[in-house]
């Protein structure tokens, strides 16, 4: 099943936000970073696991595992007794989940702002050459200024054009119906 693409990036993005305020209390060296951590990492993996995403899932549970290890006093590399230095242990392997974590969201959000990037290049060709040919005016695309509208001249195009009916499937590869409204007025209100 398809997401909503503009959706899931504001998801990322409210992840995003709330990871940035975590860090901040890493390199503040503040006791509340090992709470707001963990807590961060169990709302991380709870999205994964919603989403059916088992490998970022796995390596988000990895990183907590391997904290919980440190605060029981092993070490996970070496699994052996922690002797002394356990906080500085455990900030340095904190340091390492915040590097992975922040590789795997960067990774996420990338993909996702690919997709929407792939479609507005496909949906502004197409525009473009709609308005190039005398298809679309400058009062049609004054008149396309809201997704209700924008959603009846969709449908209208793919009933009249049969090439219009490829670029909908083409764009189908990646994105919802909903996403592809989005895009076409994001583009019409950048055009005007």
């Amino acid at each position: 099943m398809q997401e909503f693409i503009h959706n899931k990036v504001k998801v990322i993005e409210a992840f995003f936000a709330e990871f940035n305020q975590t860090q901040k209390l890493y390199a503040d060296k503040s006791f509340d970073f090992d709470q707001r951590f963990t807590v961060f990492l169990n709302k991380l993996s709870g999205y994964f696991k919603d989403r059916g995403e088992n490998a970022s899932e796995s390596e988000i549970l990895r990183i907590t595992s391997m904290l919980h290890t440190v605060r029981r006093g092993f070490d996970p590399s070496k699994m052996e007794k922690i002797k002394s230095g356990k906080r500085e242990l455990l900030w340095g392997f904190s340091y390492h989940g915040i590097e992975t974590v922040d590789t795997l969201l960067q990774e996420m959000y990338r993909k996702e702002i690919v997709k929407l990037e792939e479609g507005k290049e496909i949906l502004s060709n197409l525009v473009l050459n709609l308005y190039q040919q005398g298809f679309l005016t400058d009062e049609q695309l004054k008149g396309l200024d809201s997704i209700p509208k924008i959603e009846l001249f969709w449908s209208s195009l793919l009933s009249q054009n049969g090439s219009i009916s490829f670029i909908n499937k083409k764009l189908h590869a990646h994105l919802i119906t909903e996403d592809i409204y989005l895009l076409l007025d994001e583009i019409i209100n950048k055009a005007l």
